[in-house]
């Protein structure tokens, strides 16, 4: 194996990188089947349970319909989790008082007072 490594390593730069993304590229091709091989075990499972539902009468979604499902309940639930999140304010708030003069307002934490 040694010697495979400081052969790659005495080749030209771009010969490594086309090594390399042809490397990359054949690890996500086997990644990908391994994904779509669950997927497809998946789909089958529920097709089945599909078929028991519309035996018993309950109406029957497509896989892609239950994925775009799935895909939408995920952004609304991040929106309303990022949505209430507020960012600290880095300038002090400023008020007038009565004579027209600008007063800066300083956020006092009690808990940090002793």
């Amino acid at each position: 194996m040694q010697a495979y490594i400081k052969n790659l390593q005495s080749k030209p730069e771009h010969v490594r990188k086309q090594i390399l993304v042809v490397s990359l590229a054949l690890s996500m091709i086997v990644v990908g089947f391994i994904w779509f091989y669950g997927l497809t075990d998946r789909f089958v499972l529920s097709a089945e349970k599909s078929s028991i539902a519309a035996a018993d009468g309950v109406k029957e979604e497509s896989p892609f319909k239950l994925f775009s499902n799935s895909i939408s309940n995920a952004y609304e639930n991040i929106t309303a989790s990022v949505g209430n999140i507020t960012l600290p304010n880095s300038n002090p708030k400023t008020e007038t008082d009565a004579k027209g003069k600008q007063i800066d307002l300083i956020v006092v934490d009690p808990k940090t007072q002793n």
